[in-house]
């Protein structure tokens, strides 16, 4: 097959789980999403009327994919390929330059106001976790149904209809988000994370960024000693009782400066970079934001100070 190995030869980082499988030749419209996210919203808006590949799986590290041989065939064989965008998928534009397919990528961050990471070395550096707000997934579900209206015209009112139905749902997780945010004092709202995924949540949601124990968009690399002893330091000046892990990111290091620093690892994860495991209340965008919401909520409402 056209392309399939070349693509073996891609030296990309630490390998995925892809949720691949075979589609089917039955005339529906054929597509390739890349992370949990554009998959769950193509899933939802698509319907019945699309066949579906989602490249990662939940508690895939969406910054370090391989692309393999399945997915590299499902690439080669669809009809539209959606990407989460903004920088993410480095290693599918390497894949397919190799495969071809590139006039079919569709970046469903267009229309997004893009922000800097909080440790950006340089001005475009863009982080790409945009779908960390309601507002922002939003505009991820528009773009999906934008994508497979313009593919499928002849099917965009059952897509318009689908996404009405999502887009309403995040509308209603926004409303809840705001007063559960609203209910934390002031003077707990710094948040450590294990890494600088949170900045559009924070930034809408009205809470403070602290610091981050891999202090990158990524988990490619241990920070070094330096780097952590000055978030320890920061993290007692600032009287911080939480340290929030991610699904899809070791916790050693996280749980090493809690000890250090007499801060607490919040037990319960929050969802960044997937989207949680199937029947969980994080396996859906709306989902998975109030997850994260109740989790700060509880963690910064209910500990007792420093």
């Amino acid at each position: 097959m056209r392309g399939l190995i070349g693509v073996l030869g891609l030296v990309v980082m630490v390998a995925g789980c892809t949720g691949v499988s075979p589609q089917p030749s039955d005339g529906r419209l054929r597509v390739v999403a890349t992370t949990t996210q554009v998959g769950e919203a193509a899933r939802a808006v698509g319907g019945d009327e699309i066949a579906l590949t989602v490249l990662l799986t939940p508690g895939a590290e969406a910054h370090e994919f391989e692309i393999t041989p399945p997915a590299a065939a499902a690439l080669e064989r669809s009809d539209l390929i959606l990407e989460s965008g903004a920088g993410l998928e480095v290693w599918l534009e390497r894949a397919l330059v190799t495969l071809g397919g590139g006039e079919r990528l569709r970046d469903m961050s267009q229309g997004v106001a893009l922000r800097a990471p909080d440790d950006a070395a340089e001005a475009t550096e863009v982080d790409p976790h945009y779908w960390l707000t309601a507002p922002n997934a939003s505009r991820m579900v528009e773009n999906v149904r934008d994508a497979l209206r313009a593919a499928r015209p002849d099917l965009a009112d059952g897509f318009t209809s689908r996404a009405a139905a999502y887009l309403a749902r995040l509308d209603a997780a926004d409303v809840e988000i705001r007063r559960l945010m609203a209910q934390i004092p002031p003077a707990r709202r710094g948040i450590v994370t294990n890494h600088d995924a949170l900045g559009y949540f924070l930034a809408e949601y009205g809470l403070r960024f602290v610091g981050s124990v891999f202090p990158s968009l990524d988990v490619s690399a241990d920070p070094n000693p330096a780097q952590l002893a000055a978030l320890a330091e920061t993290i007692r000046a600032e009287g911080v009782t939480a340290i929030f892990s991610e699904s899809a990111v070791n916790p050693r290091l996280a749980q090493a400066i809690a000890e250090e620093t007499g801060a607490l690892v919040v037990s319960e994860p929050l969802y960044t970079d997937s989207l949680g495991p199937p029947g969980s209340d994080a396996d859906t965008l709306d989902g998975m934001l109030l997850h994260d919401a109740r989790v700060v909520h509880n963690a910064l409402v209910d500990l007792p100070p420093a």
